[in-house]
């Protein structure tokens, strides 16, 4: 197999770009049905730099932790370069004044969040949706041993750094246990793809 099939089919590099393109459909200027496209833009980059990996400099998780982040980050300043040039005006939603039903108001207090699934092509959930959730994650979290569910609580409220400093091991070891976690969530119905 060519090294460059071997990076991209590789099982950390599936995860990690599965997470990235997953870290990105959350930001507004993406939307979830850009999923997809993410993670195939990902892979070709991946594979149009795979002569660069030297096996002996590095690992493969190393080559493609670089390799993807840098594509992100070449993604989103295109994208930025984008809105900026369009040619459209930008517009402050403080300050920008509007007419709406007879009375003239400042733009930003007409638009809701209505306004921002629309934008991003995301759905509002239900009430019967928010239960459904909240049951989910509370069965994952019982199948969770009491050190994880402290972990998942710690890494939550102060990162993964304080959580490794904390418990005197290394950040890649806490990331293996919550990648680990990461499992009963899915098992629940929670992740994309």
């Amino acid at each position: 197999m060519a090294i460059s099939q071997t990076i991209v089919s590789h099982s950390f590099t599936v995860t990690f770009i599965r997470v990235k393109a997953g870290q990105l459909c959350r930001r507004t200027d993406y939307s979830r049905s850009d999923f997809d496209d993410l993670r195939q833009d990902m892979r070709l980059y991946l594979l149009e730099k795979a002569h660069l990996y030297d096996p002996g400099r590095g690992t493969i998780e190393a080559f493609v932790t670089n390799a993807v982040s840098t594509w992100v980050g070449m993604d989103l300043r295109r994208r930025g370069r984008l809105k900026r040039s369009n040619g459209s005006p930008t517009i402050s939603l403080e300050g920008t004044m509007v007419e709406c039903e007879g009375d003239t108001v400042e733009l930003g207090s007409v638009l809701g969040e209505g306004d921002l699934l629309r934008r991003t092509g995301g759905g509002s959930v239900s009430n019967i949706e928010k239960i459904g959730m909240r049951d989910a994650v509370h069965h994952a979290l019982t199948t969770l041993a009491e050190d994880e569910r402290d972990l998942l609580r710690h890494v939550a409220d102060h990162g993964v750094a304080s959580a490794a400093r904390e418990r005197a091991v290394s950040r890649r070891q806490i990331e293996n246990a919550l990648a680990r976690m990461r499992g009963c969530f899915e098992d629940a119905g929670f992740g994309i793809g």
